[in-house]
């Protein structure tokens, strides 16, 4: 995968000291946690730890000392993963110490390629050329079983992404749950279609926003029951979509309507507009990279030069066609340091055909706190997390 060094050189990072230990005659650098969740606190730490070894004379082995953390989200271990591999390439010797508690939309980790340099897990390997090895192998694994669906695509291979919907439906129908007893689990095919169709525009407009390798990362999960719906179970869909580049998702938009003639659309001069507006209330809560990316996902809105007539269906209306047939979800959007979260109360178009992640407008109203978010880790490019928690039914 391409840009995965962006993730560490991009970061404003501390110095850490006190990194270097002996044991048994051997020295290494060691990373200690002292959190109890991998979020973005954590991977930040564990980015200003990496930054700080890299900038040592000597190449030493390296351990991650994670401990026994709740995992916030699906994107925070795919960061991790991707900051392992960087690494891994670099030279380094990596092993890992994690005991991962993890829920509905977080228990993939335990299939992450992670648990091969995790000295705690019984996939792990005291044979340093074969854990290394098993990692890299399964980081740019192409999968598709019953529960992992990975893919790495670039964007040479756009052609790809007109396969990858009927790839995706296919991987949705087949469910099994093995656990107790053989069974297949359906879901509705309506929803199945339109989660895939939802996956790949992402996939694409990520490859068009950030013209790198685009990392896609699904795990399912089953048999979850619910305190308050007793006698059903539930299972969930866990999604990472990562592209990482040295443009940001609103960086084409932006020099679009701020450096072109908008005279051949109406639609990019109310953008225009809406910037006029809005960058009166920037603040630290909401801040132009916040409006640009709003702006980019925005129905009929392209990043491409020469384009005024089309773009790509938005997507907030897919993701909210989606949350149409969920019991339960968690999305977001993250580019740079700024999150957009993806509520469904804040989804619906405006008179105008807008979202502004607000009751009102995108035109004359700034979004809600509630839908903004500033991550303490600078992602270069454009990455997605989304968690569906839907009701299954077994046949």
């Amino acid at each position: 995968m391409n840009n995965i060094n962006l993730l560490l050189s991009s970061q404003k990072s501390r110095r850490i000291s006190n990194i270097l230990l002996t044991k048994e005659r051997k020295k290494y650098f060691q990373f200690k946690n002292r959190t109890h969740v991998l979020n973005d606190t954590t991977i930040k730490n564990i980015i200003d730890f990496l930054n700080s070894v890299k900038n040592k004379p000597i190449k030493l082995p390296v351990l991650l000392d994670i401990g026994k953390v709740t995992v916030a989200d699906k994107l925070s271990y795919i960061v991790l993963e991707c900051l392992v591999y960087e690494m891994l390439m670099l030279g380094y010797s990596i092993t890992v110490k994690l005991i991962p508690d993890s829920t509905i939309d977080t228990k993939g980790i335990k299939n992450s390629p992670l648990m091969f340099l995790n000295e705690l897990s019984i996939n792990f390997s005291t044979d340093k050329h074969d854990r290394e090895a098993k990692f890299k192998k399964h980081f740019n694994y192409i999968s598709r079983n019953t529960v992992k669906y990975r893919r790495l695509i670039s964007p040479e291979s756009n052609s790809y992404l007109s396969k990858l919907t009927s790839d995706l439906i296919l991987f949705l129908r087949n469910q099994f749950e093995f656990s107790d007893n053989y069974r297949r689990i359906e879901y509705d095919d309506v929803m199945v279609i339109k989660l895939a169709n939802t996956i790949g525009e992402l996939v694409g407009n990520a490859i068009e926003h950030g013209d790198g390798d685009c990392l896609l990362d699904i795990d399912i999960t089953h048999n979850f029951t619910h305190s308050k719906k007793l006698g059903r179970t539930f299972g969930a869909v866990n999604i990472a979509v990562l592209n990482f580049s040295g443009t940001n998702f609103g960086d084409k938009v932006k020099n679009k309507i701020l450096n072109t003639e908008l005279s051949k659309s109406e639609r990019y001069q109310k953008i225009k507009v809406a910037y006029d507006t809005h960058q009166s209330y920037f603040n630290d809560n909401y801040n132009e990279e916040h409006f640009w990316n709003l702006a980019s996902i925005q129905d009929k809105i392209s990043g491409r030069p020469d384009n005024y007539n089309n773009g790509g269906k938005g997507m907030t209306d897919l993701i909210k066609s989606i949350q149409n047939f969920t019991h339960e979800d968690y999305c977001y959007m993250m580019s740079g340091k700024e999150i957009l979260k993806f509520k469904k109360e804040l989804l619906k178009q405006d008179s105008e055909g807008f979202i502004g992640f607000n009751k009102n407008s995108f035109l004359h109203s700034i979004p809600e706190i509630t839908s903004l978010g500033i991550s303490k880790v600078y992602l270069p490019g454009v990455a997605y997390n989304l968690n569906f928690i839907l009701e299954e039914m077994n046949t």
